[in-house]
């Protein structure tokens, strides 16, 4: 390869990944709070690599509610850095980055290089992948759709040409996102199911179809060993231990009543040591037998829950309805051979990973696995609608100024530098505006009620009062993290009952957020409208009031 070829070869996907690179840099550098599951894997990947052993400080068995990967990433990245917050946020750097590179690499392969260009610019730009994963709550979205397009990509050279170290790298990629959040083994069912399908329309078929043979052999191999340790913790052997449990717990977010969510999650375990969530009773829940005991309010369910993804994901934050019309532009512009069929049917079981928590339950951070594909389907579609833009000036500036013959009009057209540059206007209006908006979006990303400013503000007044190793109780986990306390999840229990467990299990701490008490934990709303008068057992520390005059935050220290 000559100087110049590679040069033309790597230059554009040198800058697009150092555009993504650049600018996460920066939408990390914003003030954010760390909350929902991120703590979780945080504090894993600290407790394991410094001996603790794989758990949160309150359980003692191996954790298999989370895959290894993202504490393994936060660890490393936590050595380097030291700041595990920090780590969090070079994963979403560094990831990001990648994701950014692998989108574009497919879509250049499927649709040309000026297609897979301005996919990789949405990539690398709208709120989706440039900063929404920085407020979901568990930054496990970077690394996931990374290593999973990683896959893709890999399965779809495979796709086009069967050869084995496609398919392996395909499987190994694809096994590294299943490591991250084991919904990955969905992609791998996808990928698999699209190659059997390729293996069966061409000779020799018999061989072909060892292709994806090979693939889910090398996706097993390499998750084996995880596999093998949920067994021996678990005495279950699954392939995604987290699918009975989410069928158990998520029914009340499904159907809206966060009540009864809040006692599926949250509610005390038969021993009454341990939350449902954290509790070795959800590992055999069966998928099969929830749907079973009611298929009526479980169609119910999946009615919901498909209106709520039309709803979430044609937003700002997802994929905006107005990408709709580049989207159809790049489906439907042009008549579709038989390459651009199977094409466009590849693409299309990419969708499944996304469109498959219709099945559970519907949350942004879930159905981004939608984006990607969308994005290239866009992409290529701004690209065809600057092609148009282009041959339409080009032809009325030739029926303007010109009365040459038709020949020399296309002649006029294609010559004309001016038009060969409108193809990228509609890319570039788009990039634009998406550096405007995207910034923009931090200020509303917190979901409702699972995290607020005030959260922050009464860790900060509560640091002074903890020491190392103290224990913060508190439904909401960003308050422990952030006054640099160990956590133990408030159950929704009676208040003897939490009593009785803060005690066993060493809790120094009770933070109680008075939209928690009065909206989900009616039992627990005297202690946060008449805090001076608390029960035996618990003294009044702080009251810290919301800025926004919603209920504040009442914190109490547990005396003997």
């Amino acid at each position: 390869m000559t100087q110049h070829r590679f040069r033309k070869t790597w230059l554009t996907p040198t800058l697009l990944g150092l555009t993504a690179f650049i600018l996460r840099i920066v939408y990390a550098g914003a003030s954010r709070i760390v909350w929902g599951d991120e703590p979780f894997y945080l504090w894993l990947g600290r407790n394991w690599f410094s001996g603790k052993g794989y758990h949160l400080w309150f359980y003692d068995y191996w954790d298999y509610h989370h895959t290894p990967g993202y504490p393994f990433i936060t660890a490393v990245l936590t050595r380097l850095t030291g700041d595990m917050a920090r780590a969090s946020e070079w994963s979403y750097i560094l990831f990001g980055a990648l994701l950014t590179l692998a989108v574009y690499l497919l879509a250049r392969r499927i649709y040309g290089p000026k297609s897979g260009l301005a996919a990789g610019l949405l990539i690398a730009l709208a709120p989706a992948t440039a900063i929404m994963p920085l407020y979901w709550g568990t930054m496990t979205e970077p690394p996931y759709l990374a290593l999973a397009m990683t896959g893709v990509y890999f399965a779809y050279r495979a796709f086009r040409r069967f050869r084995a170290l496609d398919i392996i790298l395909a499987g190994v990629f694809l096994a590294l996102a299943y490591y991250v959040r084991p919904e990955a083994v969905v992609y791998l069912g996808a990928m698999g199911l699209i190659l059997g399908l390729r293996a069966l329309s061409r000779a020799p078929r018999i061989k072909n179809l060892g292709y994806p043979l090979l693939l889910g052999m090398t996706f097993l191999l390499a998750i084996f060993p995880y596999l093998y340790k949920v067994h021996q913790v678990t005495g279950v052997w699954t392939i995604s231990q987290k699918v009975g449990a989410n069928f158990a717990t998520a029914e009340g977010l499904a159907i809206g009543d966060f009540r009864q969510f809040d006692i599926e999650t949250w509610g005390l375990d038969s021993t009454g040591e341990h939350v449902r969530f954290f509790s070795h009773e959800t590992a055999d829940a069966s998928a099969l037998a929830y749907i079973l005991s009611d298929p009526i309010a479980y169609a119910r369910i999946l009615y919901g829950n498909a209106l709520k993804l039309l709803t979430q994901l044609f937003n700002i934050h997802l994929f905006p309805w107005y990408l709709l019309i580049p989207l159809a532009l790049g489906l439907f512009r042009r008549a579709w051979d038989r390459k651009r069929a199977w094409n466009e049917l590849f693409l299309a079981f990419t969708l499944l990973p996304g469109l498959s928590f219709i099945l559970f339950f519907v949350q942004e951070r879930y159905i981004v696995a939608l984006v990607p594909t969308l994005f290239i389907w866009a992409g290529h579609g701004l690209i065809e609608l600057g092609g148009w833009l282009r041959e339409t000036v080009g032809s009325v500036r030739y029926s303007v100024f010109s009365n040459q013959s038709s020949g020399d009009k296309e002649s006029s057209t294609k010559g004309w530098s001016a038009a060969r540059w409108l193809i990228w206007l509609p890319t570039a209006l788009l990039m634009a505006f998406f550096l405007i908006v995207t910034p923009r979006q931090a200020n509303h990303a917190y979901a409702a009620g699972s995290v607020r400013p005030v959260h922050l503000q009464a860790a900060r007044e509560l640091a002074p009062y903890v020491e190392p190793g103290d224990v913060v109780m508190s439904r909401y986990v960003a308050i422990a993290w952030h006054a640099g306390a160990e956590w133990l999840p408030t159950p929704a229990a009676s208040l003897d009952e939490i009593l009785t467990y803060a005690r066993g299990h060493g809790a120094k701490f009770w933070a109680i957020d008075g939209i928690e008490a009065h909206n989900l934990r009616p039992q627990l709303a005297p202690l946060v409208d008449d805090p001076a008068h608390p029960p035996p057992g618990l003294t009044l520390l702080l009251v810290v009031p919301d800025k926004t005059g919603q209920e504040p935050v009442v914190i109490y220290r547990f005396t003997p």
